[in-house]
């Protein structure tokens, strides 16, 4: 795995993986596309979930900008304390993302980040491939039922996750993407990393089933029943 290449000009440093920008088809990104700004005066883009912003054109792409979440917003929401260019939020989750990427687990290409320097803080973005016709599973799940070989193949997918030593700090519903082709992509890997050990694991997927009772309670009709959990078990259960 080639490492992340930085270049600083003034306040802001560039981190990019110029590998994966040419293994996904696109130029090595210019500093104004790790800016919302740039993107928000343009028609290709429109925004997405939280901080992120839906770019068409050059590629598929999701541009996100690092935010605070709890009390500490309403102090400070974008910005982090800097202990150092590889500890910050953008090159972390790079690099996760990267590692994951050449175990072969269906995560987004990481592309670049941007870490602006302000005093003893910094703002951060990143810039990631779009999976490609996808949904979250919670969006689906308003709609129809997913089969039980879906249940199984997520709980396999969450396996091989967990296999890799990679803890999702966030692992819930909104963060695992269905495609047209019934394949399933974990996102979201902010403040997620390797972790040794398999005692945390049990109480990771623990988050993902409070996740589905929680929307279940939230959505009448909505498609999730203990036996589809018993189905992800037994996925991510099965030998090999």
């Amino acid at each position: 795995m080639q490492a992340i290449q930085t270049y600083t000009s003034g306040r802001d440093t560039l981190l990019l993986c110029a590998d994966q920008c040419e293994a996904f088809g696109i130029p090595v990104p210019p500093p104004e596309w790790l800016q919302q700004s740039h993107w928000k005066q343009s028609a290709t883009a429109n925004s997405g979930r939280g901080q992120a912003i839906l770019i068409d054109k050059p590629a598929q792409m999701v541009l996100r900008d690092y935010c605070r979440g709890g009390l500490v917003r309403h102090v400070s929401e974008r910005r982090f304390i800097f202990g150092g260019l590889t500890t910050t939020r953008p090159y972390r989750e790079l690099n996760l993302l990267n590692k994951m990427h050449q175990a072969g687990l269906p995560v987004p290409r990481g592309l670049a980040g941007r870490v602006s320097r302000y005093g003893v803080c910094y703002e951060a973005s990143i810039l990631m491939e779009r999976v490609p016709h996808s949904c979250e599973v919670h969006e689906h799940l308003l709609a129809k039922p997913l089969a039980g070989q879906h249940w199984q193949q997520i709980g396999c997918l969450i396996k091989q996750l967990h296999d890799n030593q990679v803890y999702h700090h966030d692992l819930n519903i909104h963060n695992i993407m269905i495609d047209r082709d019934d394949k399933f992509w974990l996102i979201d890997f902010d403040k997620c990393a390797e972790k040794a050990g398999d005692q945390w694991k049990a109480g990771n997927l623990s988050r993902l089933n409070r996740s589905l009772n929680k929307e279940q309670g939230k959505y009448p009709g909505y498609h999730f029943t203990p036996e589809n959990w018993d189905s992800l078990l037994s996925g991510y259960n099965q030998p090999g």
